[in-house]
């Protein structure tokens, strides 16, 4: 298994839940030069990416990366499920969760068969709704933000800014931000 993401903490805490399986992590990368490489030259069952590899997945998946995605998350999100599917992700699961669900998940993933944690709570039936911030940070590309004026904009991260950029793609079918923001538009998802 390969294990990728910004956050030591959460690293060390798959090493350790995974210390009593039979899994094993084979390598830990950040970022997609680094993921991408190890992928290919470790060849791994898994890929076991945090929460803000939603943007991640889709950069390895352009560049022909075919690994099975397990995404992690620290707490549930309404939708999730439902984005990281259409990202190309096997699977998902809550890091506050039990280590029987993680180890589940990655055996069921390893087994071939899609396992999306169920505390995720849906998104509508028949919508690809956006956040509110979401919406928020699609409003800021509309008059021509860059992602470091819209963190300061909204007072959040720089990576949080690239992560809502990357599900609302997702979630809209497109890859780029201008694309995302006429999408959402069009669609009359970008609520006053």
């Amino acid at each position: 298994m390969l294990l990728a993401g910004d956050q030591s903490t959460l690293r060390a805490w798959v090493r350790l839940a995974l210390a009593q399986t039979e899994l094993r992590v084979a390598g830990e990368a950040a970022g997609a030069e680094e993921t991408a490489r190890l992928a290919t030259e470790l060849e791994p069952g898994v890929l076991l990416l945090e929460t803000t590899g939603l943007e991640l997945l889709g950069e390895l998946r352009a560049r022909g990366v075919s690994v099975p995605v397990v995404l992690i998350s620290s707490t549930p999100e309404r939708g999730f499920n439902e984005n990281a599917r259409e990202a190309g992700a096997q699977g998902t699961v809550l890091a506050t969760g039990s280590v029987a669900r993680l180890v589940a998940a990655l055996r069921a993933v390893l087994r071939g068969e899609p396992s999306f944690d169920p505390d995720h709570p849906r998104r509508p039936a028949g919508k690809s709704a956006l956040t509110r911030r979401e919406q928020d940070v699609l409003r800021l590309v509309g008059r021509g933000a860059t992602n470091r004026e819209i963190a300061h904009e909204l007072e959040i991260g720089h990576q949080t800014v690239k992560t809502l950029l990357a599900r609302s793609c997702v979630k809209l079918g497109v890859s780029r931000r201008g694309d995302a923001f006429a999408a959402a538009r069009g669609l009359g998802l970008l609520l006053p």
